[in-house]
């Protein structure tokens, strides 16, 4: 009987039966497109002053972590009540880094580098650590607080 088996396997496979080959594995999925997102910043400022319509805080967005004078931020919103929020929505870069700056002196609008001893604070930023990503959606939420010891140089 087992000689009977090998002759029917040698005749089929001599007849070029085709044997199944390995599949090949499927193709992994393509990178999901990065989709636009909100990144919520609630700003106060501790330091000597008044944060009203006049002298306020005003909070840019960058895509780099250590902004310039020379810098382009993605957007810039203004907070006119201490520890109020701004929302900046959209926000297709991944991920974001916040800069806040305290107006002292009711001259600044945002344009360009802050006048020099300008208070300010790169969100995450301290003598030990470098700035934090923030990546927009349902987790791009901070809360920045400052006190005026940073000053833009």
């Amino acid at each position: 009987m087992l000689r009977l088996m090998g002759v029917c396997l040698f005749c089929l496979l001599a007849a070029g039966a085709a044997v199944p080959a390995a599949q090949k594995p499927p193709a992994p999925p393509a990178p999901a497109l990065a989709t636009a997102g909100d990144v919520t910043v609630t700003a106060t400022y501790t330091g000597k002053g008044v944060v009203d319509a006049t002298t306020d805080i005003l909070v840019f967005l960058f895509d780099h972590p250590n902004p310039t004078a020379e810098s382009q931020p993605l957007g810039m919103q203004r907070v006119t009540k201490n520890g109020g929020a701004v929302t900046f929505k959209g926000i297709a870069a991944s991920p974001v880094f916040v800069a806040v700056v305290y107006d002292e002196k009711g001259a600044y609008e945002g344009q360009g580098a802050p006048p020099p001893g300008t208070p300010y604070l790169i969100y995450g930023v301290t003598a030990k650590t470098q700035a934090r990503p923030i990546v927009p959606g349902p987790k791009g939420k901070v809360t920045v607080r400052f006190d005026g010891s940073n000053r833009w140089k």
